[in-house]
């Protein structure tokens, strides 16, 4: 018999790991939905092979691995701090917008590489 007083370990899942759990499962099911698509298109390919079908193959094939990959490491990516998933995804869509911007970012990129924060030393 316990004490009652004594802490037993809660078994029981919080709300916001429950939420991240179903999101997680949702990532998993659409990645397989759109692999699945990418397979049908290999064995019944759609009449009249017109360029926006390639694309969408290909567009099924890329975003499926892609949220495969997201789905593994979704424990992981949970962690990551939101400035810091802001502070990646504004520049890469500020790139994919002006690509000539490349020719800035590259240099500041290293510099940044070369001057990152050293902690630990005195």
């Amino acid at each position: 018999m316990s004490h009652p007083n004594s802490t037993s370990p809660n078994t029981e899942p919080t709300s916001a790991e429950s939420s991240s759990s179903i999101r997680r499962h949702l990532v998993g099911l659409v990645s397989l939905a759109l692999l699945a698509g990418a397979v049908w298109y290999i064995f019944w390919p759609p009449a009249g092979n017109s360029d926006w079908q390639v694309q969408l193959e290909a567009a099924c094939w890329r975003l499926g691995a892609l949220l495969a990959v997201l789905w593994l490491a979704w424990p992981q990516v949970c962690r990551i701090p939101p400035w810091l998933v802001g502070s990646v995804v504004a520049p890469l869509v500020i790139l994919a917008v002006k690509p000539k911007l490349i020719v800035l970012a590259v240099p500041i990129i290293i510099a940044l590489a070369i001057l990152k924060p050293r902690f630990g030393r005195k």
